[in-house]
């Protein structure tokens, strides 16, 4: 089997755990770090939750990462693509050392999809090896899956709900996505996109994607000026 098995795509290889600004939530970050460190995880089943634009698929993408970064084999299956999938992807995955399931409460009409996550989980466990990364909305015990059983097992192991960033982390993310695309964002362009945008990081993040193509074609740094013209504020 190939070392690195993201499904379905490539992941962004921007996201790692050095660029997500944890806020409150620095514990989930620690324990992401030393449970990627265990030979044999305990628990093998880490679990988090949190609204959308909190960060979810981040940690996902950075803990592939790690993985790769440290020669072990590793699946992202992210259910907001559940159309193009079929639960046939899940066969033979307890054999990798790190499974990621993200959005996993996209499953809530989905039978097929709930027995093949549960029979997954259960031979992970008896393989005794690998460990399994879920996330969703929702806790494991509030998930809107008709499996109870799968929700029994996914609260086998660590859970953890992610908080929403302050307005001081929500601008330190931005200016460091910045920087690593090489723009540098002075404090008060960030303070006027979180005044006059959508507050959510994904619709942040889409705003400074346009703001970074924009700037690349036009040759110009991000000014307050600028950034109202290109948004047409």
């Amino acid at each position: 089997m190939n070392k690195q098995l993201f499904l379905p795509l490539q992941l962004p290889d921007d996201e790692t755990l050095d660029s997500f600004i944890a806020g409150d939530n620095q514990q989930v970050v620690s324990h992401l770090q030393q449970w990627l460190e265990q030979p044999q995880p305990t628990p093998f089943i880490t679990y988090i939750s949190g609204d959308s634009g909190t960060g979810k698929s981040h940690l996902h993408y950075s803990v592939c990462s790690i993985a790769a970064s440290n020669n072990l084999s590793c699946a992202y299956i992210g259910f907001k693509n559940l159309a193009e999938l079929h639960p046939d992807l899940l066969a033979d995955l307890e054999n990798v050392a790190l499974i990621c399931l993200d959005d996993i409460h996209l499953l809530n009409a989905q039978s097929a999809w709930q027995a093949a996550v549960f029979d997954l989980i259960n031979r992970v466990r008896e393989r005794g090896e690998g460990r399994i990364l879920v996330s969703g909305l929702q806790g494991p015990t509030h998930l809107p899956l008709a499996l109870a059983d799968l929700r029994s097992r996914l609260s086998w192991g660590l859970s953890f709900h992610l908080r929403p960033l302050d307005d001081e982390s929500r601008m330190e993310a931005l200016r460091s996505r910045a920087h690593r695309r090489g723009m540098t964002m002075p404090k008060e362009v960030a303070r006027f996109l979180l005044t006059h945008c959508h507050r959510d990081m994904p619709a942040l993040l889409a705003v400074l994607d346009k703001l970074d193509a924009t700037s690349l074609q036009e040759k110009h740094r991000l000014t307050i000026p600028f950034v109202k013209k290109v948004l047409g504020l």
